[in-house]
C-alpha cells in the first residue's frame, strides 16, 4: 500500500521513498504493510498551524479499509468547469444524496476562516494605532525642529528675507523630513516583517505569511506622515513667524 507522508513526518521518523512501515486504524488493529511513495508537501493552512499530527495520505480504498467505513466520507471537493453552475451542482447532489450539504468554496472558506478574520481585524487595529502613534511623535519632532530655529529665522527677517519665503522654506523642510521619516518607518517595518516570517516560517515549517505590509499600510503610513508632518510645520512656523524678530535674537 504506497502512502505518501508530511515532511515532518518524513524527517522525526527518518523516512525516505521506499521505506516500510506498518499503518494502523481501528479497522486494522493490527496493521498493515505499507510503503513510503513520497513526501509531499502540504498546501499553508493557518488552521493546522496548531496540529501536532502529521498527516499520511492514502489511497481512498485503503483509508476506507484501515477506518472501516466504506462507501462513506465526510467531506468531498468538486471541481466545476468553466462553464458549469454551483446552483445547479449543488441541486443534483442534494438529489443524489439526501442530507448531504453543498456549499461553495468560497462559503467554506468563510466559515473556516472566522477566527482568523477576528485576528486579522484585530492586527490592523495594532497598525492603525501604531501608525497614529508614530504620525503624532513625528509631528512632536517637526515642531521642536522648527522651535530650535528661532534665532536663525529671527536673523534671516532682521536682514531682509520675508516672511512668505521663510515660511516656504519651512514648509518645505518640514514635507520633506515627514516623508523621510515615512519611509524610515516602511522600511523598519518591512525589515521587521522579514525577520517575523523568516522565524514563524521555520518554526511552523510552513510557507504561511505571518506579517505583512500591505500597499495600503504604506499609501496610509505615507499620507499620515505627510499630513501630520505638513500641519506641524506650518503651525510651529506661522507661531514662529508672529513673534518679534528682536525679541528672539536677544534670547
Amino acid at each position: 500500500m504506497p502512502v505518501l507522508v508530511e515532511p515532518r513526518l518524513a524527517r522525526v521518523a527518518r523516512l525516505q521513498t521506499g521505506d516500510p512501515l506498518r499503518v494502523s486504524g481501528p479497522g486494522e488493529p493490527g496493521g498493515c504493510p505499507a510503503v513510503v511513495a513520497g513526501v509531499f508537501d502540504p498546501l499553508a493552512d493557518p488552521a493546522r498551524l496548531a496540529a501536532d499530527r502529521p498527516r499520511v495520505l492514502l489511497h481512498l480504498p485503503h483509508l476506507a479499509g484501515l477506518t472501516g467505513r466504506r462507501d462513506e466520507v465526510d467531506r468531498f471537493s468538486v471541481r466545476l468547469r468553466a462553464d458549469g453552475s454551483d446552483t445547479d451542482v449543488a441541486a443534483k447532489l442534494g438529489a443524489i444524496l439526501p442530507g448531504a450539504q453543498a456549499l461553495p468554496t468560497a462559503t467554506v472558506s468563510e466559515r473556516s476562516s472566522t477566527t482568523f478574520a477576528v485576528v486579522s481585524r484585530f492586527h490592523r487595529a495594532i497598525a492603525l494605532i501604531t501608525i497614529g502613534a508614530g504620525g503624532v511623535f513625528l509631528a512632536c519632532i517637526m515642531t521642536l525642529k522648527v522651535q530650535e530655529r528661532r534665532s536663525h529665522v529671527a536673523a534671516l527677517r532682521l536682514i531682509g528675507v520675508s516672511r512668505r519665503t521663510l515660511l516656504g522654506w519651512v514648509i518645505a523642510e518640514a514635507a520633506v523630513v515627514a516623508v523621510l521619516g515615512g519611509v524610515l518607518g516602511l522600511g523598519v517595518g518591512a525589515i521587521a516583517t522579514a525577520i517575523i516570517n523568516a522565524y514563524y516560517r521555520g518554526v511552523y515549517e510552513t510557507t504561511l505569511a505571518f506579517a505583512m505590509v500591505t500597499p495600503e499600510t504604506i499609501w496610509l503610513a505615507i499620507a499620515l506622515a505627510v499630513v501630520l508632518g505638513l500641519a506641524a510645520g506650518v503651525i510651529a512656523a506661522f507661531h514662529l513667524l508672529s513673534r518679534d524678530a528682536l525679541e528672539e535674537v536677544e534670547r
